[in-house]
Parts: structure tokens; C-alpha cells; sequence
């Protein structure tokens, strides 16, 4: 833990050096080749205590960070555009978003967000986009079930993304072709063993009581 706040540190220090007073441009328009990776230098930038200007409409969304070393480097690494500007050509571009007569915004971004996915422990490798995403853009997250939301854990949390399946206990849309395969038998059976487990006749009285809950912290 001390290694860690110690490299934070650093990172502080050097990042508070400005190379020739410039900034970093992270374009989210066509020019951009990655764009779940950029999503990801974001996270990583935030996650270093160092604010991000997340241009709403400009490039399709860009973010614009103050330049350092370290920050190139990662976007090198992980193969994301960047493009390097000067001080004055940012104040152009805030300039340019504030006016009123077109639909731009900056948000500032200070904190990077403590993240969970509400996703099945016994989920199958196509089952959830959303933590193959965040697995992808390098962005950490921690997967939450029903047991942990019963448990009360969603408080710890910032941002929840909810697995793509409904919340009405069914045992999903591909009962009509595969019921009978021994992959949905297991799932049916794991369901049903949790629901039970955490005190509910069924799995419907559960999803449904934990969708309630979780919708909360949306």
C-alpha cells in the first residue's frame, strides 16, 4: 500500500512539471484508433489524482489532459491518438465549447470512479459485453452477484453497470433451443440454488427484489 501511495506521489511531482506548457488532446472522432483504450488512459489519468477535461461534442467527445512524459507514454503503449497542443490552442478550443449558439460542454473530471458489474458468476464467455469492455479498455472493476447486493456492498460503489439480461427471474431467451442442453440445466440449477440459499422460494422474487435495489445506485 505505501509502495503504491508513493508512485502516486511521484506521478504528482512529474505531472506537475508542464512540458512547454501544453496540453494533451485524446480525439474521440474517426481519427481516434482506439477508442475503448482512450476511455481507458482517462481512467488511468483519474486514477492518478490528475484532472480530465472531457470535452462534450468536441471530436465526439474528447479529453484533454495538462501534458506530461508519462501520459504520452501510456497512450503510446496502449496504442491510443493523442495529439499535443499548446496552452493557447486549448484556450481556443474552451473557448470555441463555450460558446452558446452550439451544443458543446466541458466536464470536469476528478475522481476516477470505484466501478462493479452486476453479472453472474456462472456467466458464459458471450454473456456480458460489458466486463469484456472494461477487461479490453484496461478499466478495473469488481463483479457483484446476488450475494454480494444482499450483503449491502453497492453503497462502496460509484458507478454500477447492470448485466444485460432482464431482472424477471426467467431463465432467459434461449430456453425455446437449448432447455435441454446441460450448460442451461447447470445455470437453472445455480439460480435456483442461490435464490433458495439467500431465502427466496424462487428466482424471480429475488432478481426482481435486487434489480429494485440496484437500479438505485444507477
Amino acid at each position: 500500500m505505501k509502495h503504491k501511495h508513493f508512485l502516486g506521489l511521484i506521478f504528482c511531482i512529474i505531472i506537475a512539471i508542464p512540458l512547454r506548457a501544453s496540453q494533451i488532446l485524446i480525439p474521440m472522432d474517426e481519427s481516434q484508433s482506439n477508442h475503448l483504450k482512450a476511455y481507458g488512459i482517462a481512467y488511468w489519468v483519474l486514477n492518478n489524482n490528475v484532472e480530465v477535461q472531457w470535452l462534450l461534442n468536441y471530436r465526439g467527445g474528447s479529453f484533454m489532459v495538462q501534458n506530461a512524459a508519462l501520459i504520452e507514454n501510456e497512450c503510446k503503449i496502449r496504442g491510443v491518438s493523442y495529439l499535443v497542443i499548446a496552452d493557447g490552442q486549448a484556450s481556443a478550443i474552451l473557448t470555441e465549447i463555450a460558446d452558446p449558439a452550439i451544443n458543446m460542454d466541458v466536464v470536469k473530471l476528478e475522481k476516477a470512479p470505484k466501478i462493479a458489474v452486476y453479472s453472474p458468476k456462472n456467466k458464459l464467455p458471450w454473456d456480458d459485453a460489458v466486463t469484456l469492455v472494461l477487461t479490453y479498455a484496461e478499466i478495473p472493476y469488481t463483479v457483484l452477484y446476488d450475494e454480494e447486493v444482499v450483503a449491502g456492498v453497492l453503497p462502496t460503489y460509484d458507478w454500477l453497470h447492470l448485466h444485460h439480461e432482464d431482472f424477471t427471474g426467467q431463465y432467459g431467451k434461449f430456453y425455446a433451443m437449448y432447455h435441454t442442453a446441460p450448460w442451461y440445466q447447470e445455470q437453472v440449477r445455480t439460480d435456483e440454488a442461490m435464490a433458495n440459499k439467500l431465502g427466496f422460494k424462487k428466482p424471480v422474487n429475488l432478481n426482481l427484489r435486487l434489480h429494485l435495489k440496484s437500479v438505485t445506485l444507477q
